[in-house]
């Protein structure tokens, strides 16, 4: 009897019961580690892949429309090493299936579109930087069982110059920084920024159906109306940064040439201010610097062409029947009837403090004109018509209408003057437009559009400045 109460023991049981649940918690403490490392490094790796596709994305505008360029890359690669990464093997084609070990893919345009960045909007897309960066993250436990590692992607896509405001008023604290004295039809397809801290920092007097998106001012500043109707909504939010969007800009590389010369009607620059009585019949203006400014009074009948490039305004000579009678500078167009001013690709650049811009329309009907002035679309000066240098305070002035096909493509950016802008658009609206000046203006505007489809600038709006966004 005694021995069958000892085959009957089982009190041994317990441990070793004990053991089997140890070591089934053991592995679920092991893969709950390993799934947690994984995620963990996958939020690591996204974050990457956003940092250098914002990184890529900021370098666009230099790189000339030229994909994936070398300062793409490397921005891509450095934005990689700031978030603890080691330099990463770096491919620029998508259809390349990278290997095992820590991989960059950044493309320039993109691989995968979205939305209407598609293959039939090719200056659209190489405004978009795609990164997608891969690694195998080490597992833990599982090596137990063979596992050595997780294969793990992570993809972004940034870009530069998409969206956001097209009028800024960069004045710290002037009243009436922006100011609408008469509106009629006034619509902005973009937003306004309004930095100044002043409660009376927006102005409006009369204005019917005065619309746009937005108007953002900063946190203490506010606004003013007697009789302005519209649909605008105001957004109180910090001055944005930086301040001012062009701030990037440089001078022109030719601002400190020589003056340059004429010969007949062919400008290629000028010693002294260009004679207006002179234009007539073809008048040819090439880029280069021009001492004096260009004034454009009395072009009746006249074919003004200026061809593509940057026109430097300097400080010069005024002469009226061969004897000097003043200095000048700017560039002045009075449009008149039956002439044809045109200008595509081009840069006006001010630096003389004698002289601004002012473009108004004679009393004869416009419509008889042909009148197009537009930007370039790449370069430094992508979308930049009208630059006045800082420093300079003289007032910019744009009244003219744009009629029967006649365009005006192209941002005014005069960051320490004011801009009186009164350019109607009934039946030749532009495709661009933008203000950049310390205030700003609107005077007399009938049936007008400030607009902002920038598809024929290679980096896209001007106003992107140095910043880029996710856009997936």
């Amino acid at each position: 009897m005694r021995r069958l109460f000892q085959l009957r023991d089982d009190s041994g049981q317990v441990l070793i019961i004990t053991a089997l649940c140890m070591v089934v918690l053991i592995g679920f403490l092991g893969m709950a580690v390993d799934i947690g490392s994984v995620r963990y490094e996958q939020r690591r790796l996204q974050n990457a892949a956003d940092a250098a596709a914002l990184a890529g994305a900021l370098e666009v505008r230099v790189c000339g429309g030229t994909p994936n360029c070398a300062a793409i890359q490397t921005a891509a690669q450095n934005a990689l090493v700031e978030n603890g990464y080691s330099k990463a093997a770096l491919l620029t084609d998508c259809t390349i299936t990278p290997g095992t070990g820590l991989t960059l893919i950044v493309t320039n345009p993109t691989c995968i579109v979205k939305n209407w960045v598609d293959a039939g909007h090719t200056q659209e897309r190489l405004n978009y930087v795609e990164t997608q960066v891969s690694e195998t993250a080490p597992l833990y436990f599982s090596r137990i069982f063979g596992f050595t590692g997780f294969s793990l992607k992570a993809r972004a896509q940034a870009a530069r110059g998409i969206g956001g405001p097209c009028i800024y008023a960069l004045d710290p604290s002037a009243s009436g920084a922006l100011n609408v004295g008469i509106g009629v039809g006034f619509k902005s397809n973009c937003g306004v920024v309004v930095e100044s801290s002043s409660p009376t920092s927006v102005n409006c007097l009369v204005g019917l159906g005065v619309t746009a998106p937005y108007v953002q001012v900063s946190p203490t500043g506010g606004g003013a109306s007697l009789l302005c109707l519209g649909s605008t909504h105001v957004n109180k939010a910090p001055v944005p940064v930086p301040a001012d969007p062009l701030a990037y800009l440089p001078a022109p590389p030719n601002a400190n040439d020589p003056c340059g010369t004429r010969s007949g009607n062919v400008f290629n620059g000028s010693p002294r201010a260009v004679d207006p009585t002179l234009l007539v019949g073809n008048v040819t203006f090439n880029p280069g610097v021009y001492c004096g400014g260009i004034a454009i009074t009395a072009a009746l009948l006249s074919n003004i062409t200026f061809n593509p490039g940057t026109y430097v305004l300097r400080n010069g000579p005024v002469y009226l029947l061969g004897l000097p009678v003043g200095t000048s500078s700017g560039f002045t167009i009075t449009v008149s009837a039956l002439s044809s001013i045109v200008g595509n690709g081009v840069t006006f650049y001010n630096e003389g403090d004698a002289g601004s811009f002012s473009l108004t329309a004679s009393s004869l009907p416009l419509q008889l004109s042909n009148f197009q002035l537009t930007a370039p679309t790449t370069g430094n000066y992508g979308g930049i018509l009208f630059y006045q240098a800082h420093g300079i305070t003289n007032t910019g002035t744009f009244l003219v209408n744009l009629l029967q096909g006649s365009r005006m493509d192209g941002v005014i950016y005069m960051p320490d003057a004011l801009v009186t802008y009164g350019v109607g658009a009934v039946a030749g609206a532009s495709h661009y437009n933008g203000i950049v000046a310390d205030q700003v203006q609107f005077t007399a505007q009938i049936l007008s559009l400030i607009a902002n489809d920038y598809s024929s600038l290679q980096s896209g709006s001007p106003l992107g400045g140095d910043h880029s966004e996710l856009v997936q």
